[in-house]
Order: structure tokens, then sequence, then C-alpha cells
């Protein structure tokens, strides 16, 4: 019989603690398959094996690492290379085919024979491919990968999306409501995204919403809140570190900053500003639903406010928002019961004193609580879409006020009526204004239309339309509260604009030291030299009207010299005014 030194080089011989039979069943496997003595030594191998290194059983038996001039995969390496101790071993390890150089995947189990004394008495080695159960589980991974982020992430921004956001919110808010750190939730909004898009195009406004995710994202990663992109143009942002209104009021300060500075899209300069609505927990609730409707609530009222503003949610917006409601409905009421009447203003011409026209305004008589100011219920009826009615009523009594006013006159005056944005967007505009004037008997040339600077911007085409309209009409134009919102400059050359109205913030500006303001004198200065007629509005003082006097502005309308008036009461100031006029 041969000694164990021997056998370790005899080929075809069972492994050391393996019978014959056991030895032939494990080298039969189709995995790969190897013996080690109980000195690591190299001792068989199957044909999986040999196929697999490119060695064969003669070159390796014997051996030990490292192997001279032998290259083997370094998990077989390490197998043998592993200290003499009598354990059984389970890994899985990498590596790259050397026939294909595609990676392939191993499941090694080490099994470890021994003596009845418990000594080592040899080791058989298996290496299992499990390539395509590996591949599977990784397209299985990146299949629930690429689910999880459609399903939480915003494929746009890259940002969590609002179910995303839900759960980390009911995470936050539990832990708040058990004794943890307070915290707020931010919902902020872009202001008039829907004109970006309109004017520049969907490709850039989605430009526009991946910078400021940007800006957002990397005020988050500073303070490590968690932010998401909601619908449309609206993100939604957790702070945990919050202690009192104060700290929600200076991040909303620091996030409109930072939204709000300009920046390039497509060669084009933008200045972008949201509205910010913010909820706190607990003090507000532990639910996200919850808190997403309050923050909504505070950012709904944010947004009447005005544009780059905040506003954080209390109990004393759902009796706004009931009072809002409650006006809602009164308002349709009173469209339906006829509660609205028309008043007029003069405008007085600075150089003569003479009457140069009058301005139709609506006013609303509440049946209760008495006359309501246009500042409240006018932005009520545009958000509600009940300003078409209206508009519809204020033009057809200035087209009978006209009519009333300039029939058989040798020196007509023109009536000026303003136009709301969504009188202007309406397509049956033109035939809606042709049948005021038909039916009130009046002529087109007495009315006078006034459109806001901002509103020249919003829409070229639309406005294109409806200027090519208005001047088939004979209908003059007027733009209102020129200087406060966007740049209609180009307008005053590209259409036939017949006045420039200068807002009462301009009049007021420098009368303490009798001077203009700088605004003002450049409006009126423009209008002159393009020959445009120039009215200043919001007029109180005699000495507001004498310093536009002096610069050169043709006309003024105000309460220096009446209030806007119902028609009759109108009609008794004019005849007091001329008869006091004639009288100097």
């Amino acid at each position: 019989m041969p000694s164990d030194a021997d056998r370790a080089t005899v080929p075809g011989e069972p492994a050391a603690g393996l019978c014959d039979v056991e030895a032939r069943i494990f080298l039969s496997l189709p995995d790969i398959v190897w013996c080690l003595d109980e000195n690591r030594s190299f001792r068989l191998c199957n044909e999986a094996f040999e196929a697999f290194t490119g060695k064969t059983q003669q070159e390796l038996v014997g051996q030990r690492p490292p192997f001279d001039g032998i290259e083997l995969p370094q998990f077989i390496r390490g197998f043998m290379a592993h200290a003499t101790e009598c354990r059984a071993d389970r890994g899985e390890h990498a590596l790259r085919n050397p026939k294909t150089g595609l990676r392939i995947y191993f499941e090694t189990t080490e099994i470890a024979l021994k003596r009845p004394d418990g000594t080592p008495d040899g080791y058989v080695c298996i290496a299992h491919d499990m390539t395509r159960r590996k591949s599977l589980e990784l397209e299985l991974t990146a299949s629930r990968n690429e689910l999880f982020q459609h399903a939480y992430y915003d494929p746009m921004t890259g940002l969590p999306n609002l179910r995303h956001l839900a759960g980390k919110l009911a995470e936050a808010s539990a832990v708040s409501a058990t004794g943890g750190a307070k915290g707020a939730l931010f919902k902020i909004d872009l202001d008039r995204f829907s004109a970006i898009n309109e004017t520049v195009g969907r490709a850039s406004g989605d430009q526009v919403l991946v910078e400021i995710s940007k800006r957002l994202r990397e005020e988050v990663e500073r303070s490590g809140d968690f932010l998401a992109r909601l619908d449309g143009a609206s993100f939604a942002l957790i702070v945990h570190r919050h202690a009192g209104r104060d700290d929600i009021a200076r991040d909303c300060e620091r996030l409109l900053t930072r939204i709000s500075k300009p920046f390039f899209v497509e060669q084009k300069l933008l200045t972008v500003t949201a509205s910010i609505g913010a909820s706190c927990f607990p003090e507000h609730g532990d639910n996200p639903e919850q808190l997403l409707s309050q923050a909504d609530s505070a950012l709904l009222f944010a947004k009447r406010g005005g544009q780059n503003t905040w506003r954080i949610f209390d109990d004393s917006l759902i009796d706004e928002a009931r009072e809002r409601f409650e006006l809602e409905a009164d308002l349709r009421k009173s469209i339906e019961s006829d509660n609205f009447t028309a008043h007029f203003q003069a405008k007085i011409n600075l150089e003569t004193g003479e009457i140069a026209g009058v301005e139709a305004l609506m006013r609303w008589n509440h049946p209760e609580m008495g006359s309501i100011p246009p500042g409240v219920f006018i932005p009520l009826a545009e958000q509600t879409g009940l300003i078409i009615p209206l508009g519809e009523r204020i033009l057809t009594d200035a087209c009978h006020f006209a009519r009333h006013w300039n029939d058989g006159t040798r020196k007509p005056v023109r009536v000026s009526v303003n136009l709301s944005p969504r009188q202007v967007m309406l397509d049956d505009f033109i035939p809606l204004l042709k049948g005021c004037i038909s039916r009130a008997g009046c002529k087109s040339e007495w009315l006078e239309l006034e459109i806001t600077e901002s509103m020249m911007m919003s829409d070229p085409q639309r406005i294109d339309e409806l200027m090519r309209g208005l001047s088939a009409l004979g209908i003059a134009v007027s733009i209102d509260d020129f200087g406060t919102g966007y740049s209609a400059i180009s307008s005053l050359t590209r259409y036939p604009i017949a006045t420039l109205k200068i807002d009462r913030s301009f009049v007021h500006t420098r009368v303490d030291d009798g001077k203009p303001s700088a605004i003002a004198r450049a409006i009126v200065a423009m209008a002159r030299e393009l020959g445009i007629k120039c009215v200043a509005e919001g007029i109180e003082l005699a000495t507001e009207a004498d310093m536009l006097r002096k610069i050169g502005c043709d006309e003024g309308q105000g309460f220096l010299w009446h209030k806007p008036m119902p028609q009759e009461e109108f009609f008794r100031w004019i005849a007091r005014y001329e008869k006091s006029a004639a009288a100097q």
C-alpha cells in the first residue's frame, strides 16, 4: 500500500478522507470540483475544473500556492491558501470568464473532512456556476429599482414625488407628535408659470423647472431637509429644525431670494418668482393630508396677496376662506339681481380745466354690507370667471352713457373702460363688443378701452388679434398703470396706442418737495415724443395737478375733482363744474 505522501501524487486515487465511491460521486458533479489533502496540497479535480482552468490534474497535483508559472482564478488560489484548519466555508465570487471575457459568478463550498480524532483529513471544494441565477437577480433588482424610481421620483428633475413626500411627512409628523423635533411643510409654487410656457415654450419651461429644482436642492443639501416636486410648477419642502414662526419666515425669505435670481434659458434672461404656503407640525396636524391641505390654503392666500410672497397657515385663514366662499355666493346672486351699477369719473385737461373724457367704473351695492370696494370684488370675479358677465355689464353701461353724453354734441368725449385679462382672451370678445355698441346705439369712436401693461406682454398673438379688431372698429386703446408691469415700450410703436395712464404711485412720489418723480417725468417725455396723450390718475392735491401740468402731462383724474359717481349724480356735478368754470 502506498503512503499518504505517495498517494498525493497518484492520479485517480480517492482524496484523503473519502472512499472511492464518494470521490467518484464528487468528481462526477457538473460543477467545478477539486480536492485537497490535509495540508491543502492539490490532490484531485474533475473534468469541469480542467475545462475551466485549462490546467490538468497532473500539472497541479501535490502543489500549493504560489504555483510557479501557473495561473489559476483567485478564488481557487484563495481556497488553497487558507490556513490549515478543520472548518467549512461558503462564499460568492465574481470574475471574468477567461475565454469570453464576460462576468461570471460562482457560489463556492468547501467541505472539511475529519479523522476520527477530529484532525483535518482533507478538503473537497465545489464551485457552482450561478451566473444565470445572479443575472436574473440583478435584472430583478434593477426592475425593482426602476419601478421604485417611477413610483417615488419625478422623471424630469429627479426629485422625490408626492407619494414619496407623503411617506416622509407621515414619518416626520409621527416623530414630532411623540415629543420629537418640531417641523414645517413648505408648499412652493412658481408665479405665472403658464405665462412662461406660453412666451418661451414648454421646452424652455421644463428647463426653468430643472434650474429651480437645482437651486432648491442646493438649499436642501446644506440643511439636510427633504425636497420633492409635486405637479406642475409646485415643490414641497419638509424641514425639522423650526422652533417658531420666525424660523419659518427666515427660511421663506431665503428661498424666495434664491428662486428669484435671474438666469439664462436659451439665451433669454428670465426672472422667476414664487409664492410659499407653510404649515407646522405637530401644531397643525399629525397626518400628511391635513398638513398638505393647510399648506395649500396658506399658499392660496399668499398668491392672493401678490407674487413673490409667503404665508403661514393659521385658523384665521379658515375664517377668511369661509368669508370668501360666502362673498363669492353673494357675488353670483348680485349679478343675477342686478346689484351692480356703473360709476363715472371725469378726466380733466390740466392746461384748460375742460372735461376731456370719462372713465366708467363698476361698483357693487351689496344688499346687506352696502358698497364693496372694487379691490375686494374684482380679484374675486377674476378668479371665479364672474368677471366675464361683469365686464359685459360695464361695457353695456359705458356704451349707453357715451351715447347719452355725446349724441348731438359738437365735441364728443371718449368713455374709457378697463378690460380684464379674461375678457381679452375670449375668442368672441370683438363680436361681444360689437353687440354692446350696436344695442346702445353708440359710436365706436366714443369708446376707449384700457389694457394693463402686463396684459400687453402676456400673449402677443392674442394681443395682435385684439388690436387688429379694435383698430378695424375705430376704438382707441389706452395702456393703464404704465410703468408698473412688464415693459410695454415696444407696444407703443407697434400698435396705435392713444393714451398712457401714469399709475397713482408715481403721482404721489415727490409731492412733498414739489418735484415730479423721475418715472412720471420719463413717461410724459416719451409719450410726447411719440405723440401719445398722457393721463395721470389718482390726483388728490392741487400741487400734484400743477406739478404734472408743468412737466407736460395732458390730463388728470382723481379725488381732487370728484369721486366716481352714479350717472345722474355725475351729470349734476358736471353742471356745477361747468358753471363754476364759466364764472371764472
